[in-house]
């Protein structure tokens, strides 16, 4: 038989772990080792099971931490200091105290069922599903529909059910931003439906910078216009567009076009579009050029900004 897997190597977490760190722990481990899941694994799964009902229980813990593995045997004496009757590990992997106080028995039965009441808190509370889906800069700013082929659950027919659903994607959406679709989640046995949380992930532009609402981009601006002033062609989320450059200004100058931004969820206002200013200097002057700028040195000019 294989040796027995250290119960905190198996929930990933340090032997220090609080009992919150322990529940998180489990819970992530047994949605992805469900039998039912693409990544399931049915025998690692009950073993997630017996290493969560050993440490989310204080005693249980205690023991194991000073006696390992061994202090599930039922010894008396032998260095247990449980003792025969009190071995606070009898029942092996037969129960262990769930989420809410409810107690769960892992002693047969079908692993969905368990499943259910962990996550659910009972056999026809219905399930959530949880999906991912990446989209383009610009699908962000102007909003997008994506139809995607889902596959759930459905305990009332039995199996699994294939749809295609349609998530509208509004403008403005923001990277690690989720969207709640009420009812097109797993059928439980009463034909009730749980709801299907869509996590956004935005790809990222190679022309502008987001921060919440607003779009930021840099502009290089030759020293002499930023002292004189000008005029530069910048690019927007809506096109190019020409903005003024004040005479005078100074590297880091910061110039804001209102909203021209990223567009604000639920409503009809927008960001501003804020435009970093990068004075370059020439390295290398005709002589005219340098003429003229020894001309203003001797003028009293010292520095451009």
């Amino acid at each position: 038989m294989a040796e027995k897997r250290d119960y905190y190597e198996v929930l990933g977490i340090d032997r220090d772990a609080s009992a919150d760190e322990i529940k998180k722990a489990f819970r992530k481990k047994a949605i992805e080792l469900h039998p039912d899941k693409d990544t399931g694994d049915e025998e690692k799964f009950k073993e997630v099971n017996e290493a969560y009902e050993v440490l989310s229980n204080e005693q249980k813990k205690a023991a194991y931490d000073q006696f390992g593995h061994a202090a599930g045997a039922d010894q008396a004496g032998g260095g247990n200091p449980y003792g025969a009757g009190g071995n606070p590990f009898a029942g092996g992997f037969g129960s262990a105290q769930g989420f809410d106080g409810m107690e769960f028995n892992f002693g047969g039965g079908n692993l969905n069922d368990i499943f259910d009441m962990f996550f659910t808190g009972g056999r026809n509370r219905t399930r959530d599903v949880e999906i991912s889906i990446t989209i383009e800069f610009e699908e962000a700013v102007k909003g997008t529909t994506k139809t995607i082929s889902l596959r759930v659950a459905d305990s009332k027919d039995g199996g699994r059910k294939n749809e295609e659903v349609k998530i509208k994607i509004p403008a403005g959406i923001d990277d690690g931003q989720s969207i709640k679709m009420s009812g097109k989640g797993e059928i439980n046995r009463n034909g009730d439906r749980g709801d299907l949380y869509v996590h956004i992930r935005v790809r990222p532009s190679n022309e502008f910078r987001r921060e919440g609402a607003n779009i930021i981009t840099e502009l290089n601006v030759d020293f002499v216009d930023a002292a004189l002033g000008s005029e530069a062609e910048v690019k927007t989320l809506e096109g190019k567009t020409t903005i003024k450059i004040p005479a005078g200004t100074q590297p880091g100058k910061i110039l804001k076009m209102t909203g021209k931004g990223m567009p604000l969820l639920g409503t009809n206002r927008r960001g501003d579009h804020l435009i970093i200013v990068n004075i370059t200097i020439p390295k290398k002057l005709s002589n005219k050029q340098r003429h003229a700028l020894e001309e203003y040195r001797k003028a009293g000019g010292r520095k451009f900004w």
